[in-house]
């Protein structure tokens, strides 16, 4: 026998190895030219932030609903404030929030607390943010309109969500959301 037999196996000859070599390159070639064109349609994104789960993310078919996570625009009303803390306008930078609130239910954040349909949900978030720059707040006491969500995560106490900048619209959301790994 020309070839040496291992725990009952035997080693691959030349041509099976480089058999394999070539099929590990194809899949590698393969995954690298898939990785740009999920990126490009933001079919996946990546979530670093701590108010949401961070992970890898799914773009879904369905629409934005109470519950479903969705990411979006950043709000005209955030743009100065992050503007501030990253030296970036933010133009193409998107939030990653759960919809908590939608068409036809009752926001109250004129208090020290967030009220959604007379419930007591969350604190406020305090008025500087962990490095002391003043946080913006939203204030008002209303019903959102047909094409407003309101998002919260409740992960972390100061998160930057529609406590701080209000509803966001439709137009604004980028998609639905759904975890393909989380960590």
């Amino acid at each position: 026998m020309s070839r040496l037999m291992l725990c009952g196996g035997h080693v691959p000859s030349g041509r099976e190895r480089r058999r394999r070599v070539l099929s590990r390159v194809a899949v590698i070639l393969l995954v690298f030219a898939i990785i740009p064109e999920l990126g490009a349609h933001r079919f996946l994104v990546i979530n670093t932030s701590p108010s949401v789960a961070p992970g890898l993310y799914l773009r879904s078919s369905e629409e934005p609903a109470v519950g479903k996570l969705v990411d979006f625009c950043i709000p005209p009303a955030a743009r100065a404030y992050v503007l501030g803390r990253t030296g970036n306008s933010g133009d193409n930078w998107y939030i990653l929030k759960p919809i908590v609130a939608g068409p036809g239910d009752r926001i109250d954040t004129t208090g020290d607390w967030l009220v959604i349909n007379g419930q007591r949900i969350a604190p406020m978030p305090p008025p500087e943010d962990s490095s002391g720059r003043p946080l913006p707040v939203w204030r008002a006491c209303r019903i959102l309109a047909p094409d407003e969500f309101f998002v919260f995560s409740n992960r972390i106490p100061n998160s930057f969500d529609s406590r701080c900048y209000g509803p966001i619209h439709r137009r604004q959301i980028e998609a639905v959301r759904n975890p393909a790994i989380i960590w």
